[in-house]
Parts: structure tokens; C-alpha cells; sequence
């Protein structure tokens, strides 16, 4: 329907525009010719009528003629080997080309239509002089027109080649965003498997428990997998129950302390952001009873940070063995600010962006 819409513009543009240029290129004649005091009686006389019906038809073939240059020679071109990048093709070749080629069409048109009107309608055949002026007044039009046409052109092919990269970049982010969010950590299930098998025959309750909270990880993974944004409650749930899973190996070292306000809970973060910062922390960190693994979750100002004592492993270089590319890529769907390491009494804080959805 907007389609429709446009074209039934076009058209009734296509069939006024004429009138108002006749009309210019009438009085441009008359001015030339010093009889501009001539407009009041015959401003609907024929040669009115007649400049009209030359716009008109200079107007629809330069329109044929550039439409189909067009076609012919495309603007945009692929670049091989490449088939989603684009570039215009010889932009300063077009900018001359199409009003010259505009201008040539005007004088052979303009000539042969001011012909036939002074041979065969005015009888007249010494008419030098006007067909000089009709031509160098309709040519001024055929360039104003050229040169409006490839500025719309540039503007319109600009406005798609920006709009397909961004559509790119977004589809980019989008897939980003999916495999952070779907991602399944292999060693987790792996271990939280091995877990269970030396807890299934002595601790058959806990073991039963550990499987409540497996499951609730996978399907919290599952359900929010169309899904680009969580309640911050929500994120906590899966954060204790990965903690959970991690307590059984390393025997209740690790703990994750936090006190929000409710307002706070109702607050949109990633899903799966806290519980991969924990995977991080937990395969990089010395954990057992003499070096228990205390994680805090604290809000300064309106920033949550992921707050922990830096003991790394040996091997391990601080803060630069942190993998936050895949994080970082995913939250850069929403906005540019990235999540940033910094130390303070040895301890590490990294910053969480968290995002508040406005009701309509």
C-alpha cells in the first residue's frame, strides 16, 4: 500500500511539475526578448500551452533516458570476491556525464519540437534567434535536472549501502548475542557429571538436588534463548545454582554475596553475564579451604561491578588472562560500554552494565 501510495505521487508530480517550469522557462523567453510587459495578456496564450507541452516531454525522456543509464550502468557495484560490500561506481565520471548527457538530449529534443512549432504552426521559417534562446533557457532546466538526479541518486544509494551495513553489523551482534547466551560450557558439564556419579550411591538426597539445579542451568539457557534481556533475579537464581554445582568439587568454598534493593532485582542484564564472569573466576583461581573463593555483588552509584580477590593460578598473568571479548561482544548489541577490569586492595572489580526498559 505504501508502494502504491509513492507511485500515485510520482505520477501526479510527473503531471504538475510541467506547468510551473513552462510557466519560468515562458517568462525567462519573454525577458530575454525584452517583452516581459507582454505577460499579462498572454500569459494563457498559446506559447504558454507550448513551453508547457516542452517541459512535459523533455521532463518524461530525460527521465527514460537517465532511468535507463541507469539500469545499464549501476551505481553500486559488488566488489569481487565479496558479495557484501559495495561501492559506487565512478562517482565523479557520473557527476559530469549525466548533465551533459541531459543537455544533449534537451538541444536534440528542444530543436526538433521548436522546429515543428515555427515551421508547421507559426508558418515561420527564420526562427535562428528564439530556437538559440529556447535552447540555452531548456538546456539550464536539463542540467538543473541532471544534477538533481544524481544527487538524489548518491543520497538514496548512500542511505542503502549505510542501511545494509548497519543491518550487517546488527545481524553480526545478533549472532554474537545468540552464542553467548546459548553457549554451553563443556568442562561444567563435564564435571558436574563426574560430580554426581561420586554422589549418586552415598548422598543420594544432595545427589538429587544437584540434578535439580543442572537442570534448572540448561533450561534457564534454553528458555531465554529468544530472549536478549533478563530480570536481574532471574540472573541470580542461575548464579546460585551454578554455585551449587561448583560447591560439590570444591566442598563449599565458594560463596557469592549480594544485597540489592527490590528495585534493583527488577533491572535487565545479558543472560548467562554473572554465571560466565563465575566460570571465568573459577577456572583461573586457586580454590580450597585455606583460599576460599568469596565473590561480591555490589551497586556504586547506578553500576553493578562483580567484586573478587585476585589469586590466580600459577601460570596465570592477572588480569590479562580474563576473557571478556565474547562478553563484550554481546553487550556491544545494546550499547558501546564495555565491561572493564580495574584493581583496587587486590581485589578485581568488573564493571556490569545493566539496562532499565522504560514502559510505553
Amino acid at each position: 500500500m505504501k508502494g502504491l501510495t509513492i507511485n500515485k505521487q510520482q505520477k501526479w508530480l510527473r503531471l504538475i511539475l510541467p506547468f510551473p517550469i513552462g510557466v519560468v522557462v515562458y517568462i525567462l523567453i519573454l525577458l530575454v526578448f525584452d517583452t516581459l510587459n507582454q505577460l499579462g495578456s498572454n500569459f494563457f496564450s498559446q506559447e504558454v500551452l507550448v513551453t508547457t507541452l516542452v517541459s512535459f516531454v523533455l521532463l518524461e525522456v530525460l527521465r527514460f533516458v537517465l532511468t535507463v543509464i541507469d539500469k545499464r550502468f549501476p551505481l553500486v557495484l559488488k566488489m569481487p570476491g565479496d558479495q557484501s560490500v559495495e561501492k559506487i561506481h565512478n562517482p565523479s565520471f557520473r557527476v559530469i556525464f549525466i548533465p551533459a548527457l541531459s543537455l544533449l538530449v534537451s538541444v536534440v529534443l528542444v530543436s526538433l519540437l521548436i522546429s515543428i512549432y515555427f515551421t508547421f504552426v507559426l508558418l515561420i521559417k527564420d526562427f535562428h534567434t528564439e530556437l538559440i534562446v529556447f535552447n540555452g533557457v531548456y538546456g539550464v532546466v536539463a542540467i538543473l535536472y541532471g544534477i538533481i538526479h544524481v544527487s538524489t541518486s548518491f543520497l538514496t544509494v548512500h542511505k542503502q549501502i549505510h542501511y545494509r551495513q548497519e543491518k550487517e553489523l546488527r545481524k553480526g551482534m545478533e549472532t554474537d548475542l545468540e552464542k553467548f547466551k546459548m553457549q554451553i560450557n563443556p568442562q561444567l558439564l563435564y564435571d558436574g557429571l563426574e560430580n554426581l556419579i561420586s554422589i549418586v550411591h552415598t548422598e543420594p538426597r544432595r545427589a538429587e538436588q544437584f540434578v535439580n539445579h543442572l537442570s534448572k542451568i540448561y533450561r534457564y539457557n534454553l528458555d531465554n534463548r529468544h530472549v536478549e534481556l533478563v530480570d536481574l533475579k532471574s540472573e541470580l537464581e542461575l548464579s546460585n545454582s551454578l554455585l551449587h554445582l561448583l560447591n560439590v568439587k570444591y566442598n563449599n568454598t565458594i560463596s557469592l554475596n549480594h544485597n540489592f534493593p527490590n528495585e534493583w532485582l527488577c533491572r535487565q542484564i545479558i543472560p548467562c553475564t554473572i554465571s560466565a564472569l563465575i566460570q571465568e573466576l573459577v577456572n583461573r583461581s586457586i580454590i580450597n579451604g585455606f583460599q576460599p573463593l568469596r565473590i561480591g555483588l555490589e551497586k556504586k552509584g547506578g553500576e553493578l561491578y562483580f567484586v573478587c580477590y585476585d589469586n590466580p593460578k600459577i601460570g596465570l598473568n592477572g588480569n590479562s588472562e580474563w576473557n571478556l571479548s565474547f562478553i563484550n561482544r554481546a553487550h556491544s548489541f545494546f550499547n558501546d560500554k564495555q565491561l572493564e577490569i580495574s584493581h583496587h586492595n587486590q581485589q578485581i572489580h568488573i564493571n556490569i552494565p545493566l539496562f532499565e526498559i522504560e514502559e510505553e
